[in-house]
């Protein structure tokens, strides 16, 4: 979503559809069905201060600060030390911070039945949405037999895991029904996802129990951003999930988005006139199918189609429609020109 987000204000911080940002959205969804001072935020320092003001309800002892990131598996296993030390027979719901979904109630009541599921079958369980489209740069589930039914959902064994396949692959999954998404949506007891982190990454394991001997005391912070430096980076997907015999994978009742790319406002966001989507101050003539974003000035378009046009944090972005999953590679040569031209001056 560059130019509006950037590493320094990433997209779960951005007030995408409203004024509502991502991170905001997210909150209200979980706090649907958990209380406040049990949501857990997960982040780097850098935006500590900025997810703090805006999430001012959530208790300053819940935003768990990593010393870099390692993606999903160090994430998970760090919040699941505190999770332990506050409740040794705690459940875990894992979402990511910029998701779209809209239909809140949905949500609830599938998060409300996989929490009973693993109460009474102890899996690993991720919530998989139902293809809609032939998706190349998604995740896509198996789906195995059936384990058990519960309030309209069915929870199946979880028969393998393929990433980001060819299109022609993506059509074949489509067709066949027996596959999922991967929303990254996961629900598990706590002890469960610590056992299999044990076993499937003995090495962050190891890590991992060195912070906990350590939380609350002043080598803490110290033996974290040792630990932390030694870590691979790897997904709890690939670092858990594949691996494990005892993952179970239930489809939703709502719809989701993972919004990648400035192109999926068209899949959240009804069309207007001539099939554009445009957010902020816009005029425009013989303009059709494009996706237009003004942050706080006015964009004037004539005679122009399938186009992205985005003006925010002082930078002007146009691309074509079909180059948006490709953004960073001119992002990187206009951070280039950016930092060359503050070297010159």
């Amino acid at each position: 979503f560059w130019p509006l987000s950037t590493q320094s204000l990433p997209k779960p911080f951005l007030p995408l559809f409203g004024r509502k940002t991502m991170i905001q959205e997210t909150v209200e969804r979980v706090g649907l069905i958990i209380p406040l001072e049990r949501i857990l935020i997960v982040l780097s320092q850098d935006h500590l201060s900025t997810a703090r003001q805006q999430l001012p309800r959530i208790p300053a002892h819940n935003f768990l600060v990593e010393p870099m990131g390692r993606d999903t598996a160090a994430c998970i296993g760090l919040a699941s030390l505190h999770i332990e030390k506050r409740a040794q027979d705690a459940s875990m719901v894992v979402l990511a911070a910029d998701h779209s979904i809209s239909d809140q109630k949905s949500f609830a009541v599938t998060v409300t039945s996989t929490l009973r599921f693993i109460e009474e079958h102890d899996y690993i369980t991720t919530i998989g949405i139902k293809p809609t489209r032939p998706e190349t740069g998604y995740g896509y589930i198996e789906v195995g037999k059936e384990i058990a039914t519960g309030e309209n959902h069915r929870f199946c064994k979880a028969a393998g895991f393929v990433e980001k396949p060819d299109e022609p692959t993506a059509v074949s999954y489509l067709e066949s029904q027996k596959y999922l998404w991967n929303s990254g949506i996961f629900v598990w007891r706590n002890k469960t996802i610590q056992e299999s982190i044990a076993d499937s990454m003995p090495d962050l394991w190891n890590g991992l129990t060195r912070i906990k001997n350590c939380m609350g005391n002043s080598e803490e912070e110290k033996v974290m951003r040792e630990e932390f430096s030694q870590f691979k980076r790897i997904s709890i997907d690939y670092g858990v999930l594949e691996k494990s015999s005892r993952v179970a994978v239930v489809p939703a009742l709502f719809d989701w988005d993972d919004l990648g790319t400035w192109d999926a406002l068209r899949r959240v966001l009804a069309p207007g006139e001539d099939n554009n989507v445009c957010i902020g101050q816009h005029v425009g003539k013989d303009t059709s199918n494009c996706i237009i974003y003004s942050q706080n000035q006015l964009i004037a378009t004539f005679g122009v189609k399938d186009l992205i046009v985005v003006q925010a944090e002082g930078k002007l972005l146009v691309c074509h429609n079909e180059k948006a999953a490709f953004l960073k590679e001119i992002v990187r040569l206009a951070e280039e020109r950016e930092e060359g031209t503050k070297k010159d001056s």
